[in-house]
Order: C-alpha cells, then structure tokens, then sequence
C-alpha cells in the first residue's frame, strides 16, 4: 500500500480527481468504490469541464438549450456554452489515468490530526483533503477524533435536510427531444423537480428534493409512467446544498462535502471540479515551499467565501420555486428566456466557482 504520498484525498469522484490531478504523484486517493463505481450523479456539465479533466471521450450527448417544463408552458434558455451528459465510470477512469496519483481502496472514518483514520489501517500525510461527499467523513462532528480536532464546521447540525438535496435517477433506453429538461410539476414532485437529461442511446430520467427527501421511488416511477418511458436501473444520493467551512483544522474541504452543489438546480459536477483544481493549486504550492500551509487555507476560504453572495441568488430562486404557484413560475421562466435578463442569470451562474486561483493575500 502506497503510504509515502505528501496529500491523502478521501473521495475519487469529481472533486478527488480534480485535487489529484494538480498533485499528480504526491496525491493518494482512497475510496470505498474502485474509481468509476458508485455513480450518484446525473453527469450533466459544461464540455469543457470534461475537458479539463481529460475525459473528453467520455461524453455521450451534447446540449445547447435548458428547457423548463410547468403546466402548459416550455420555455427554452439558450445557454452561452454547450453542456453534455457522459459517461462516469469513463470519466472517472480517464480522470485517474491522467493524474498520475495512487489509489487505496478502504472507507475513511475520520482523522486524528494529520492521520486518516480507514478501514485499511492508519495513513499520515503532509495534507489531508475531503472529498467524501455530504457525508464529509474528515470535517464533521462524528469525526472527531481522541486529539480534539472539531471536524465539523460551527452551526452544521443534524437536522433532517439542512443544506441538502436528495435526488433519484433511472437510466432508461429512449430518445429524447434536444436539450437538458427541467420539469416543475407539482403534482410529480412538489418541492423540487424532475428531469430528463438525453445521453446517446439512453434518457437519465430523474426526481429531486429540495427538502431531502429520500422516498422519491413512487415520484420517479409515476414521472416515468407520466411520460410513457420504461424503468431502468436507479442510483442517487444527497446533495450537500450549502457553504461550509472549507478548510477544518488545517483539512481542506472540496465538493458536497464543502458544500460546493449549487443551490436551485443542484449542479455539482463543475464547482466540484473547479474548486478542486484551485485547492490542489494551493496545496502544491504549499508542498513546494512557495507559501505558508495557514496562507494556502486563507486564499482557499477567500475563494470560497466570494461564492456566497452567488448562492444566495440560488437559494431565492430555489425559495420561488417550492412557494410560488407553478404557473406563476412558468410566467417567471418565460420573463427570464428573454436576452437581456437570460444573460444575466448565466453570466451569474456560470461565474460561480470560477477557475482562476483568488489574487495573493
């Protein structure tokens, strides 16, 4: 077992992948799944965010339109850069091959200090990362650890659906009209929404919770039934929904498990890769001697922290969504297809979690 990496990563998804893939051999990932199982995800992002991961290859259908659906009413938003559906276990695997990092398979527990506490025993490192999901097995309160670490951020507590989505999905073989579809019928699933996402020779067929529920099998199978489609196999999971903390105790937080899914629609994949990238910049820089490992945390929280004010656009969206009648929403959706205000809500929404490294502190 590899245990002379300088950066543990818990988590091999999106943003375990994205961290790696900056380290290259300083980074070991572990995982309970072998890298490509256990999808969760719908696999909707921008291409380019497949193509910064070097999993180009893996995408299976290419969309220009978001197509919102409320009674009687579709309305299209062009959007300003093509998004895709892949694959993600090819992903998942093209991401890993091009990071050059080792892989352990083993649950992560928690940590003791520096130490990830796993199924496969005890493993020290330089730099801890979690990537773990909105589980977030290193930076929550049950991770604490005889040390004292407080792996959980200040008022996170355990309060059903507190900054959490819950979404579930079926794979089923049928074509679909172009575009990523969004469904607000409220008498499929009142407080949230429902989706079709094309992916080649298959639909991801798909409910969603704002309020975390996690008993939407009777929602999914009445939407499928609603649009004449058959069932298909069924994965999902939470969605971590709101901003935590992203550096706990010296551990560097990334993805669902910072928080790092966006607020209305639930999109994950691109702030999850994004984020990542900056924080494996940062960490780099800390293993070459370029700056302090307290001045990488501060530039990280920095770039985090300037996504707030983003999210809570978001979070009022989500707030018209499950309180305004559908109808009205539909009206809404009609306002914002228009130039002037559509671009402003993408200039808004793709800005999120941009890329670039945040200006020195």
């Amino acid at each position: 077992m590899p245990s002379d990496r300088a950066v543990l990563i818990a988590g091999a998804s999106f943003a375990g992948l994205a961290v790696a893939q900056v380290l290259q051999e300083r980074a070991l990932l572990i995982d309970p799944e072998e890298i490509g199982d256990g999808q969760t995800s719908a696999c909707g992002a921008p291409v380019r965010v497949l193509e910064a991961l070097g999993a180009a290859a893996s995408i299976q259908d290419v969309q220009h339109d978001l197509v919102i659906h409320t009674p009687g009413r579709e309305v299209r938003w062009p959007v300003p850069e093509p998004f895709c559906t892949f694959d993600y276990r090819a992903c998942c695997r093209a991401a890993f091959a091009a990071s050059g990092a080792a892989f352990v398979r083993a649950s992560v527990h928690g940590r003791r200090g520096a130490v990830a506490l796993t199924s496969a025993g005890e493993l020290p490192a330089r730099v801890l990362v979690d990537a773990t999901g909105w589980r977030a097995a290193m930076a929550r309160r049950d991770a604490a650890s005889t040390s004292g670490t407080r792996a959980a951020p200040p008022g996170e507590g355990r309060s059903a659906g507190a900054g959490r989505y819950f979404g579930l999905e079926a794979e089923v073989p049928a074509s679909w009209d172009a575009g990523l579809h969004f469904y607000f019928w409220p008498e499929i699933v009142r407080d949230g929404y429902a989706w079709v996402f094309p992916a080649g020779r298959v639909a991801r067929v798909g409910v969603l919770s704002y309020r975390s529920r996690s008993s939407l099998g009777s929602q999914l199978e009445a939407f499928l039934t609603r649009l004449g489609l058959p069932t298909g196999p069924r994965h999902g999971g939470f969605l971590g929904t709101r901003l935590r903390p992203p550096v706990v105790d010296g551990a560097f937080v990334v993805g669902d498990a910072a928080g790092h899914c966006l607020p209305f629609t639930g999109e994950g994949i691109r702030s999850a890769v994004w984020a990542g990238q900056v924080c494996g910049g940062l960490v780099r820089r800390v293993l070459d001697g370029e700056i302090s490992a307290a001045a990488a945390a501060a530039r990280y929280t920095r770039y985090v922290e300037r996504q707030r004010r983003r999210y809570r656009v978001l979070e009022w969206s989500t707030l018209a969504a499950v309180s305004l009648p559908a109808r009205a929403l539909g009206r809404m959706s009609a306002w914002v297809s228009r130039p002037g205000p559509l671009g402003a809500f993408m200039r808004h929404y793709l800005s999120m979690f941009a890329s670039e490294e945040p200006a020195a502190v």
